[in-house]
């Protein structure tokens, strides 16, 4: 879908270099019941657009669109509308974030097409516009920063590592709660797991974000898994490389694949930026797990004072070689609390 689009617009656009007068040039995308979608090319301001022919009746409040880096929405009356019809226009403002849109009319694509009726067509065009609004607010055209994926790369390796075979796939898609800003990246029902990557080599400090990350209290178990990590360009793993893996894997299950997509998203992770994705390789040089218990190095909330908060420390993970458990270990106690997810 994400080529088609793509070769549309650019076909739109060869289509344009002989227009002089201010148009739009719409290649009508293959109709479905609901309202009539097309591929746009806004002249002179060569513009990429996405249009829904909705009836007047229908069309949002213009308090209610969202408005975001990158893109707008408007509603017009084209030369082809006639009194009872509008036009919903999302247009391409900024060029930065051209391969973003593609990927965002893609999205918002199969999600209105499922819709029964163009009411709800309409409401589902307005909540992923939404979604791509708080995406694009919190990661800019640019994506994942070196950091994040390292971080996303160190959580998609425990999922796959232990998860996934343990607890199978449904069960370990479901507890990925970090892409959601929860307190741990993985919430198993009476227990949790917090992944945290580095890739210095000595003196390594772990960075801790709150003081309910590494609070076991409530929980019959709370484990901390900390990778340190080799980076290359020419070797190792990459960030892409794993997430296609990992969807390989779990295309047998459906539900749990589109789940998958949705918390990547989450995450910052677009297939847009696949080049940069997998442009840095990752090497596991040491793999620890700790149980965190009575006396581990940490901050809770029972250690603060009233009206302290947004606690950010750091551990130096030395200090930590008593609270390691080995894997053998850390698998037999996911084992044992399989039934129980």
């Amino acid at each position: 879908m994400v080529a088609m689009i793509e070769e549309t617009w650019k076909s739109l656009e060869k289509e344009s270099e002989s227009e002089t007068k201010t148009c739009i040039l719409k290649r009508r995308l293959e109709p479905f019941s609901s309202c009539d979608i097309s591929l746009g090319y806004e002249k002179p301001a060569n513009r990429r657009m996405l249009l829904l022919r909705v009836f007047r009746s229908n069309t949002p409040d213009s308090d209610y669109l969202p408005r975001s880096k990158g893109f707008e929405i408007r509603t017009v009356s084209l030369p082809e509308d006639d009194e009872e019809h509008a036009t919903l226009e999302l247009i391409l403002t900024d060029s930065r974030f051209t391969d973003i849109f593609t990927s965002l009319v893609q999205d918002v694509i199969d999600n209105i097409t499922i819709q029964k009726n163009e009411k709800s067509v309409i409401r589902a065009f307005i909540e992923r516009l939404v979604k791509w609004q708080q995406f694009l607010d919190r990661y800019g055209h640019d994506g994942l920063g070196d950091e994040a994926r390292r971080g996303l790369y160190g959580e998609l390796w425990f999922m796959r590592r232990y998860l996934i075979p343990i607890l199978g796939i449904n069960k370990a898609v479901d507890a990925w709660k970090g892409p959601f800003r929860k307190a741990q990246d993985f919430q198993l029902s009476d227990c949790a797991v917090e992944v945290k990557t580095t890739i210095s080599k000595q003196h390594q400090k772990i960075q801790i974000v709150s003081e309910q990350q590494l609070d076991d209290t409530g929980l019959g178990g709370l484990f901390l898994q900390h990778l340190s990590l080799m980076e290359s360009s020419g070797s190792g793993e990459t960030l892409y490389e794993i997430v296609e893996d990992i969807r390989k894997i779990i295309t047998v299950e459906p539900v749990a694949s589109q789940k998958m997509e949705d918390s990547l998203f989450e995450a910052g992770y677009l297939n847009a930026h696949s080049d940069s994705h997998n442009k840095m390789g990752y090497t596991i040089r040491s793999s620890s797990i700790f149980r965190i218990r009575k006396g581990f190095p940490r901050i809770t909330e029972h250690d603060l004072l009233n009206g302290v908060g947004d606690v950010h420390y750091s551990i130096n993970v030395s200090e930590c070689v008593h609270y390691v458990i080995t894997e053998s270990e850390f698998k037999t106690f996911l084992m044992e609390k399989k039934d129980g997810y």
